[in-house]
């Protein structure tokens, strides 16, 4: 807040604010997800009403509502933004609204939706992702004050065009307004029904506008695991039995052709059991490395009650973070090194961790 707020994020070795790459649109890294909207202040909400902090949990959100606006000539990706912002501020409206109040009284006394409403605007500006799609699975960015970006990249992927529905679904139910659900469990149904006959499986690269495969690769890491993770916390969430349906047979074909290793953790002969990269069309090995983002069967097997395999998946990575430090990007299971060793600080290794320790 001293050095970079109103910007989006601090730029920890100048000290300072950064936000959109206005001199670069194409710079993606940094304009999908800096959008001139305050974004780490807006990240923060929820993390100071779990610490505790209500003091500052109400100043934060005095902050928000007199500084951010989604009225920005500025194109986004909408993955990162509805995660990020629009989940962040759903989030610290429900904490507040809480009649349980489990962190605390958290709403000020002049508190009357005003997140609510901002949420409400920023979904709203996301929408035409969905409308211009004739397949019904959006595209990947928009400009928030003037819809869909022409010409647009058509290319996403199951991660980034089914991983809406939790932050959608609770946006149409607090509103009482069903479009938003809607889209978003239409793109996971198109999605689904769009997986590989053969094999069961999903790939990575999709083109939304033919709903043909352009990539082929199928695991658990970037480009798919937030899909998985999205369906089982959706019935978790809403109780809506076809989510699980859906995620269940996904889990039965994950373990089918990507499973690898002795069929039990700790008993056995054989190698240690790990989730590896496939072609989704044959579900032959495609390639020798795992990414940072496929601990997450650990977590959806913990919440699936599969324990014995979440202790499993959890041990091999908990066993590479050990032996560096941290835990790099991508990790080569065949040659036993790291194939990309920076390590962007992703979270999922710790809520991992923490949903295993629950």
């Amino acid at each position: 807040m001293t050095y970079a707020f109103p910007m989006d994020e601090l730029n920890p070795l100048l000290c300072c604010g950064r936000g959109p790459d206005f001199e670069n649109p194409s710079n993606i890294n940094i304009n999908d997800i800096l959008g001139d909207y305050c974004l780490t202040l807006v990240d923060s909400l929820d993390t100071l009403a779990v610490l505790g902090n209500v003091s500052e949990f109400q100043n934060a959100v005095a902050k928000v509502v007199q500084n951010v606006s989604f009225d920005k000539d500025n194109v986004v990706q909408v993955f990162e933004v509805n995660i990020r912002v629009l989940g962040a501020l759903i989030s610290a409206h429900l904490l507040m609204i809480d009649p349980d109040k489990p962190f605390g009284d958290l709403r000020p006394s002049w508190y009357e939706g005003e997140l609510l409403q901002l949420a409400h605007d920023l979904a709203s500006r996301l929408l035409p992702a969905f409308e211009e799609s004739s397949t019904g699975i959006p595209y990947p960015r928009v400009n928030l004050r003037q819809g869909l970006p022409r010409p647009t990249v058509a290319e996403s992927c199951p991660a980034g065009a089914g991983s809406l529905v939790l932050e959608f679904g609770l946006l149409s139910r607090l509103l009482g307004d069903p479009v938003y659900e809607g889209y978003a469990r239409r793109a996971n149904k198109v999605l689904w029904n769009l997986r590989e006959k053969t094999t069961g499986l999903l790939g990575n690269v999709i083109d939304v506008e033919s709903g043909r495969w352009v990539g082929r690769l199928s695991g658990l890491g970037a480009g798919l695991d937030s899909f998985y993770e999205y369906l089982l916390k959706s019935y978790i969430m809403f109780g809506e039995s076809e989510d699980y349906e859906m995620f269940a047979e996904a889990y039965r074909k994950i373990k089918q052709y990507m499973r690898r290793g002795r069929a039990h953790c700790n008993k056995g002969s054989g190698d240690h059991p790990l989730y590896v990269n496939v072609d989704m069309m044959s579900g032959i090995i495609h390639n020798s490395w795992i990414d940072s983002l496929q601990i997450c069967p650990c977590w959806d097997s913990v919440l699936n009650g599969d324990i014995e395999e979440a202790i499993c998946t959890h041990a091999l990575y908990y066993s590479i973070w050990k032996h560096y430090g941290v835990l790099p990007e991508r990790w080569n299971w065949q040659r036993l090194s790291a194939d990309v060793p920076f390590y962007p600080l992703r979270p999922e290794l710790v809520e991992s961790t923490y949903l295993l320790y629950q």
